[in-house]
């Protein structure tokens, strides 16, 4: 197997849990507003919680993502390396979202 079809695997993988990251976060956020826990925390969000800019926000970008990358991979783009390694960071960055959601549960229930 070639370098650029690792590559791309390795590409789509993260892509794949990207997007889960994105949806347990937004499940959570409305999870915890809905008991209670906490408020959102993002100026762009908070006024259209209860609309479908959150989920628009979110699948959109992630739909122009999907597109990018398979565009890059099909071209054999040089930056896909780059785009592995935004792609790792912004997964981190959500996985620490999460952590912090749970982290917020936790004590919200044992303060209870």
């Amino acid at each position: 197997m070639q370098a650029k079809d690792l590559l791309s695997q390795e590409l789509w993988r993260w892509y794949i849990l990207l997007v889960i990251a994105n949806e347990l976060d937004l499940i959570f956020t409305y999870f915890g507003l809905s008991r209670g826990m906490f408020l959102e925390a993002n100026p762009l969000v908070a006024p259209h919680l209860y609309t479908w800019w959150p989920v628009a926000m979110k699948i959109f970008p992630l739909a122009g993502l999907a597109l990018g990358i398979f565009a890059a991979v099909r071209t054999g783009h040089h930056r896909l390396p780059h785009a592995l390694g935004a792609i790792r960071l912004t997964t981190a960055i959500y996985t620490v979202i999460l952590v912090l959601h749970l982290l917020n549960f936790v004590t919200s229930v044992l303060i209870s």
